[in-house]
């Protein structure tokens, strides 16, 4: 019957106009803004890009009435303008601007992902950079990177050194990824240390170099995991 009633609720639209009103506790999903939400009590300005339609919407719904969150419906690279964001389906954690990251779920498996991943289609979206957002909103004490395939991309639009930032990866299978991270960031701040956060908390006692972040990884089964950057700003 939930789930019945839901269905009809998503079809007539206004299923997340009244999930995230005053009559509902909020559920928690991959693309709901759930992290949006915890920055929100951490910080005095939360500033969070994204590019899916259906996602952003749902933002939208969810923090009307949050003078601290400001949304912006744009994707993050190294330069401003506008790409192509391929589509899974809406609001898919999936969804991406990355050629190669589509190619490589679509070709898996069923090794890592418990389905057949294909992509349907996709439309033109607008793209900033970090240092734009930096330009209009100042400078963060963290930022956060989940851009499915795209990370090193968006490193690239960032030119300052910031607190704290981290970004999702791949293991063993993104090791060209990561290692292009560290070195990305280590060029903007000399001296970056690492950590790795897994399931939200974080696995090592302290920041260590990007050598020592590789070998842990080497002797662990993580598959999927946050890489913490502690930058010198």
């Amino acid at each position: 019957m939930k789930q019945r009633l839901k269905t009809i609720l998503l079809r007539k639209g206004v299923y997340y106009k009244l999930r995230y009103s005053v009559l509902f506790r909020c559920y928690q999903y991959a693309y709901d803004g759930h992290k949006t939400e915890a920055f929100r009590h951490l910080a005095k300005k939360v500033i969070s890009c994204e590019p899916d339609r259906f996602s952003f919407s749902i933002l939208q719904d969810r923090f009307r009435n949050r003078n601290q969150v400001i949304l912006e419906n744009t994707a993050v690279a190294d330069e401003p303008g506008t790409s192509h964001f391929f589509i899974h389906r809406p609001g898919s954690a999936f969804n991406t601007l990355s050629q190669t990251w589509k190619q490589t779920l679509e070709q898996d498996q069923l090794e890592k992902w418990d389905e057949k991943i294909k992509f349907t289609g996709g439309y033109t979206v607008s793209v900033t950079t970090l240092d734009l957002l930096i330009q209009k909103y100042g400078k963060p004490d963290f930022i956060k990177i989940d851009v499915e395939g795209y990370e090193e991309q968006v490193m690239r639009g960032l030119s300052v050194p910031v607190a704290f930032l981290s970004f999702e990866a791949m293991w063993p299978g993104g090791i060209t990824e990561i290692q292009r991270c560290f070195d990305r960031l280590q060029s903007i701040a000399p001296g970056t240390l690492f950590n790795i956060a897994v399931y939200e908390k974080l696995l090592l006692p302290g920041f260590v170099g990007p050598e020592a972040i590789v070998e842990r990884l080497r002797v662990n089964d993580i598959t999927h995991l946050e890489i913490i950057a502690k930058m010198n700003p």
